[in-house]
């Protein structure tokens, strides 16, 4: 952590990171998510050092991220002047905008129609078709038969069952499924770090706009962490004692308390941090 960073942004993201350093490239997949995902949104090297830094990234493993990211298709960069200005790429802007409806939304809410599609076999053509329906990434696989969605019957589901329903009735096998113990543990986890960053907050006066950025980005990306690890679907799918709607609301309210501050308020913030340095 960056150490000229104020004691309520070190309360805070301790709290969120107990410690532990997270994959620097996620990282920057999560702050360009969160505040450059826009055609046309850059963010200048200076002020990503400054983000990353406060989270306690060191600049070689910054430029290590970096150039995988750019070797995997996710950012590009451009030189201005001495310095650099990195962006998302179409397919990084389009993996980001697949992924904030998970993030930052209501969650899934029960559609009112279902449809199962059921093979002859574990094997053969029937089960090579619900593999392919599997992988849109809209399925529920319910053992090696079965696979489970919301809406209507595909136009297409020839050689395989299919059934609509109104009504789904789910055993906890496959509730376990879903959400095994581990995801419901880290969700809980995660609950309390949120309760903690809350309570700084609360006591906190306003906060730097590169603090601001920093704190909201650690957040988005601990809860990506759980929220991503589990199926889109409506709470009557997960375990008893499923933690994840109240998590969701306490991070929608940390998203108000720490809105997301403009590119340009940071470049403001960085020249400015530039120019004391130099004075002093």
């Amino acid at each position: 952590m960056s150490p000229d960073a104020s004691e309520t942004f070190r309360a805070a993201s301790a709290a969120l990171t107990k410690g532990e350093g997270h994959r620097v490239w996620s990282l920057i997949v999560t702050i360009f998510g969160d505040l450059a995902q826009g055609p046309g949104d850059v963010i200048s090297g200076p002020v990503l050092s400054r983000l990353t830094g406060l989270m306690g990234v060191k600049p070689q493993a910054m430029r290590v991220a970096l150039h995988r990211l750019r070797k995997d298709g996710w950012l590009e960069s451009a030189r201005e002047g001495r310095a650099s200005t990195h962006f998302l790429t179409a397919y990084g802007r389009a993996q980001s905008a697949a992924a904030t409806p998970r993030i930052y939304g209501a969650g899934a809410v029960d559609p009112g129609l279902w449809h199962l599609l059921i093979s002859g076999g574990a094997e053969g053509r029937g089960a090579a078709r619900l593999e392919a329906f599997l992988q849109s990434g809209d399925y529920l696989a319910l053992g090696s038969q079965a696979i489970l969605a919301p809406g209507p019957l595909p136009d297409d589901h020839s050689g395989l069952v299919g059934v609509e329903t109104d009504k789904v009735a789910l055993p906890e096998w496959v509730r376990a499924q879903i959400c095994p113990r581990d995801v419901i543990d880290a969700c809980d986890g995660l609950r309390g770090a949120f309760d903690v960053v809350t309570g700084v907050l609360q006591r906190a006066g306003e906060m730097p706009a590169d603090e601001c950025a920093a704190l909201r980005a650690l957040v988005v990306h601990s809860w990506r962490r759980v929220i991503l690890r589990h199926p889109d679907l409506p709470p009557g799918f997960f375990p008893e004692g499923w933690s994840g709607a109240a998590c969701r609301a306490q991070f929608s309210a940390l998203m108000a308390a720490l809105p997301a501050p403009g590119l340009g308020a940071l470049e403001t913030a960085r020249a400015g941090d530039d120019s004391t340095q130099g004075q002093a």
